[in-house]
């Protein structure tokens, strides 16, 4: 347990110094192609199916978080 300690530490003080670091390489690409972020825009709606067969709106869970999940088999 003591030799996990200064590891954790050590991880922790990395990982708080990325997170300030230079902007990324993708900034500057995007910089680079004079590409800027879209406007934040209300969802379209959307309704599915629970695996009880009940419907859910997204309007029925606004102010919450929500994960939409696409899963596909190919």
């Amino acid at each position: 347990m003591k030799r996990l300690l200064p590891l954790v530490i050590v991880a922790a003080l990395l990982t708080a110094a990325s997170s300030t670091a230079a902007p990324s390489a993708v900034d500057d690409l995007m910089i680079d192609m004079e590409i800027t972020p879209l406007e934040p825009q209300a969802p379209p709606p959307l309704s599915v199916m629970t695996l009880d067969g009940g419907p859910v709106k997204l309007a029925d869970v606004r102010g919450h978080v929500v994960l939409v999940y696409f899963w596909a088999t190919w």
